[in-house]
């Protein structure tokens, strides 16, 4: 079972994202978190296999999320999904380490390709379980 954690601020978003995800990903479990601190709360805690994470979040944000998992965790691979994807914003995320990222508003289909070519898993509807949301 591959584990996908979530992580916005937006909790309407997340549960949308989470019930969809459980039903287009084969064998996925879907973690999801309000903000970069409770994301990190849970890769310490579970083996995770990709991270799509939102850049503007209180307490902790995006890039502070992502420079945490890339110093301890490195081989967790990181997509972002943003509102504004600005040259500025993609030359910082490529200087994290970031290769995938996807603006908003997306179209679920266009994230379902993204995850699934990262984790080289086919889209079906069937055999995922949503884990919920740290808050």
């Amino acid at each position: 079972m591959k584990n996908i954690l979530i992580i916005d601020d937006n909790k309407d978003l997340l549960d949308a994202l989470s019930a969809a995800l459980c039903c287009h990903l084969k064998e996925c479990a879907i973690m999801t978190a309000l903000d970069g601190a409770k994301g990190v709360k849970i890769i310490e805690s579970a083996p995770i296999d990709l991270i799509v994470t939102d850049l503007a979040m209180p307490v902790m944000n995006g890039y502070l999320f992502i420079e945490y998992a890339k110093k301890h965790y490195p081989a967790i691979p990181i997509c972002v999904m943003t509102g504004s994807c600005s040259p500025q914003i993609l030359e910082r995320l490529r200087s994290l380490g970031v290769g995938r990222w996807i603006e908003k508003p997306f179209q679920l289909d266009d994230l379902l390709h993204v995850i699934s070519k990262e984790l080289y898993l086919e889209t079906q509807s069937t055999g995922c379980k949503s884990i919920g949301t740290l808050q």
